[in-house]
């Protein structure tokens, strides 16, 4: 293992210790180093199934060829887990519907935590107040289950 100066005193010396650290993987097996591109790869399965998986009408094709004024609400679908998550997002709030319907809860997340959380009635339903602007996200507290959406800028 090569000694590293902290205080690099150019840029060279910088590249050259850069150069040794990635050398000495040439001493780790190829198995372990394709075990570990695949653990990485693995980080973002979950958030890109969810990409793969919704549905945000602001994207929608066909309705952006209609007139924008006509549309008052702003539809989103979640699939992930077994769990659907339904929203639509109004000037007046947020209405939404957990399926398959269990007790449980939302709760909305901004990038500085949670704002806001309802009880889901008996068929799923929630409601909640209009959303602050900026990118948020739902938890959706089902049962057992702990279902997060990715994030929506509002």
């Amino acid at each position: 293992m090569s000694t590293v100066d902290p205080g690099w005193e150019s840029d060279d010396a910088l590249l050259r210790d850069l150069k040794a650290a990635l050398d000495e993987r040439a001493g780790v097996p190829g198995h372990i180093r394709d075990a570990a591109r695949a653990a990485w790869t693995w980080r973002t399965v979950d958030t890109e199934l969810i990409a793969l998986t919704s549905y945000d009408s602001v994207l929608d094709g066909e309705l952006a060829t209609r007139a924008r004024a006509a549309q008052t609400a702003r539809q989103l679908v979640f699939d992930a887990e077994g769990v659907s998550v339904q929203v639509e997002v109004t000037e007046v709030g947020v209405a939404g519907q957990v399926l398959p319907a269990r007790p449980g809860r939302v709760v909305l997340l901004t990038a500085t935590g949670p704002v806001e959380e309802a009880e889901l009635d008996e068929v799923g339903m929630f409601l909640l107040g209009p959303p602050p602007r900026g990118p948020v996200r739902l938890r959706c507290e089902v049962g057992d289950d702990v279902v997060v959406t990715e994030w929506v800028n509002v």
